[in-house]
């Protein structure tokens, strides 16, 4: 009887809707969310250096802790794993705030050392240590240079104001925003320095080599830094009379290292090998050849390259043999030791944001710095009395001293004056235009035009996603910039007096397509008049 009263009344009340209120009130204060309070947000002010950390990819990024009220994600957990496993220095992150909640969990507020990443992310428990979403990372990884690195001299074998061409306080990105010692070393060209310390950054590994070069004489002390030992060139020495010199050279042709290979007693102008006029070949003793390749190999340590073969083929032992002491050189190939050779090479598109409806077009790389073009000009030759017209480039027009160049702008102002018909403002804006349109299909090609994707094979795919999120931590990919070109001007303020600046085209990437790796695959850029 009493049951059958529950069960009545249990039906009264659902038909007046009383359970269902009920059950919704319930659901409403089991799911209502709580979130995190902060106990403590303070600055840290140790050694910077000791606060270098990296991502370890099992937390995202947030502009505030993540447990906190209006958290948003800043950097994804796949971004993040990204950055995570980079093998660029631009990956590293320094940690300058440290907070900690009312959960008893430690957050981390990092920048990237490109700055392009910046939030709070989840480190731990204790603020003993970094651990959670960072751990501790050491960006640089020292080493020994080779005394065949200290006994050289070397110069800066592409003087200017690229990266790769300049000194830094700390290699790059090593630190956070330490940055160049000197912002251009064209004044240094025909510095020489030496080698006194040697390392590699960590992210991009042991074929990364990097040093710290000394000035030879201290009016040039101010380029001391840390460079890419790529960027060095020996500074050639006189070839020993009983020396024979090798050049080992890259798959380009560049010399990166010179030996010279010496015999004890040997007479200048006498062969290391010996002729048979029988088979009318050079022959080089068993003996020889190995030691001389004892001796490359030891001179290739710490320079991230190999001989190309662990042994001399045919030819080189025969070259090698009819080298003459005191004056013979031969050329031995040398390769990247570079383990992973699967990489797809970026392709550059460009497209003007003013000027859409010209289209995109690919890019041609120049290593010079300076555009690809030329044009005619009312005197070429500053070095003759009288105008020698004719076709002169960019290239040649920048190698002429400031003294040279303003032979030629004061012949340029003497025509644009008493010939304007040839030579007035409709032939200096045609002038212009051909150096500034060849400009905007010209950039100038970074060190490293390869997308590796990690450790991934030739047929691997990937996502134009995860080829920008590569191209954004790698600012030399994030922004190309075209060789700079001339423009012959008439400042207001001069009369009729010619000048002339030298412009370039900053091309910023905004997108890229799925690929494949081995094969090549387009990036595109845009840029700005």
């Amino acid at each position: 009887m009493k049951m059958n009263l529950k069960k009545s009344l249990f039906v009264s009340m659902a038909a007046l809707g009383l359970v269902s209120a009920a059950g919704v009130a319930t659901s409403q204060t089991a799911s209502a969310k709580t979130y995190a309070k902060v106990t403590m947000n303070s600055v840290l002010n140790s050694d910077p250096t000791t606060r270098n950390v990296t991502l370890t990819g099992t937390n995202a990024l947030y502009n505030k802790a993540g447990t906190l009220r209006g958290a948003r994600v800043v950097a994804s957990k796949a971004t993040v794993s990204n950055l995570a496993n980079a093998n660029v220095s631009t990956a590293n992150f320094r940690v300058y705030r440290v907070a900690t909640t009312n959960r008893g969990s430690v957050y981390y507020k990092v920048v990237s050392f490109d700055q392009n990443f910046r939030g709070w992310i989840y480190g731990g428990k204790s603020t003993g240590s970094f651990a959670g979403g960072v751990g501790p990372y050491t960006t640089f990884t020292s080493t020994t240079p080779t005394s065949q690195q200290t006994s050289t001299t070397y110069k800066i074998t592409n003087p200017g104001t690229g990266d790769d061409a300049v000194t830094w306080d700390s290699p790059q990105y090593t630190q956070y925003k330490v940055g160049k010692t000197i912002t251009d070393s064209t004044p240094y060209a025909n510095a020489t320095f030496k080698i006194d310390q040697s390392g590699y950054r960590t992210r991009e590994g042991s074929n990364d080599v990097w040093v710290h070069i000394t000035s030879t004489t201290p009016a040039n002390t101010v380029a001391n830094g840390w460079i890419k030992f790529s960027s060095l060139t020996p500074v050639s020495t006189q070839q020993a009379d009983n020396a024979v010199r090798i050049n080992l050279t890259d798959q380009s042709g560049k010399t990166i290292k010179t030996v010279d290979y010496t015999v004890q007693n040997a007479v200048k102008g006498t062969t290391l090998g010996t002729y048979s006029s029988t088979s009318g070949l050079w022959t080089l003793t068993d003996q020889t050849a190995n030691d001389i390749v004892n001796q490359l190999n030891s001179n290739l340590v710490n320079t991230g390259y190999r001989l190309e073969s662990s042994n001399l083929n045919t030819v080189q032992r025969a070259a090698l043999a009819a080298a003459q002491f005191g004056t013979g050189t031969v050329n031995i190939p040398v390769v990247s030791t570079a383990t992973n050779t699967a990489y797809s090479t970026i392709t550059p598109y460009a497209t003007n944001s003013n000027n859409v409806s010209n289209g995109t077009r690919a890019l041609t790389a120049v290593n010079n710095g300076v555009v690809n073009m030329g044009a005619n000009f009312v005197d070429t030759n500053p070095n003759v009395d009288g105008n020698q017209g004719g076709y002169l480039s960019a290239s040649d027009f920048n190698n002429f001293t400031s003294a040279q160049q303003q032979t030629i702008l004061n012949a340029m102002t003497k025509a644009f004056t008493n010939d304007p018909n040839n030579y007035g403002p409709t032939y200096l804006t045609n002038l212009n235009n051909t150096f500034k349109s060849a400009a905007e299909g010209q950039y100038v090609a970074p060190s490293n035009l390869n997308f590796t994707n990690g450790n991934a094979a030739n047929g691997s795919t990937f996502t134009g996603d995860q080829l920008m999120s590569y191209i954004r931590s790698n600012p030399s990919l994030m922004t190309l910039q075209s060789p700079k070109y001339p423009q012959f001007v008439v400042p207001a303020s001069s009369g009729n007096t010619i000048q002339v600046v030298w412009n370039t085209i900053n091309y910023t990437a905004s997108n890229a397509y799925n690929g494949t790796i081995g094969q090549p695959v387009n990036v595109y850029y845009t840029f700005t008049d």
